[in-house]
């Protein structure tokens, strides 16, 4: 073999491991393509310039107008989470309060409305950006027992449980990562 040949044999095969090794990635909305969620309840939802991580980017304002009010997607069209480790949201609070009344749902593959098929977590929100990372694999539901299936999603929503009158935040980002 030459060595030319070797040599791009060997940047091919260097080549092939670096993109191999990086992270595999899928938002979750494409907020710079207008995505929003599709089913709303007591918030309001819009896109935003403002609270972005870049210029020229989108952020998703969510204002919380009632306890219980979520933003999410029924039946999201990017079905299967069972392949990724992580819901990563990037989350901007733009009060000088902490807040600790927001949530993120996942409900899984079973046709049942029922705590035996749904996972919630509370985010704890410090002022100003926070970086969510939610690990996926291994969740038990609500219930305590029954393995969160996340083949097929029938809905991921983000909610507030506040007493507040009402809560701001803006999600900049929201992807899954393997």
């Amino acid at each position: 073999m030459s060595g030319k040949r070797i040599l791009f044999t060997a940047l091919m095969l260097v080549l092939s491991l670096s993109f191999a090794a990086q992270a595999k990635k899928q938002a979750v909305l494409s907020l710079g393509k207008g995505e929003l969620p599709d089913d709303v309840a007591n918030c309001e939802v819009t896109l935003s310039e403002d609270n972005v991580e870049k210029t020229g980017d989108f952020s998703m304002l969510l204002k919380f107008t009632k306890k219980g009010g979520w933003a999410g997607v029924d039946k999201p069209k990017k079905g299967g989470w069972d392949n990724f480790k992580t819901i990563n949201i990037n989350i901007f609070n733009p009060s000088s309060k902490s807040v600790d009344t927001l949530s993120f749902m996942v409900k899984g593959a079973k046709m049942t409305n029922t705590p035996e098929n749904r996972k919630d977590w509370t985010i704890p929100l410090k002022p100003g950006k926070n970086e969510v990372k939610i690990d996926l694999p291994g969740q038990i539901c609500n219930d305590g027992k029954t393995p969160l299936d996340l083949s097929r999603l029938l809905r991921w929503a983000l909610w507030g449980n506040s007493d507040e009158p009402e809560m701001t935040v803006y999600i900049q980002k929201i992807w899954l990562e393997d």
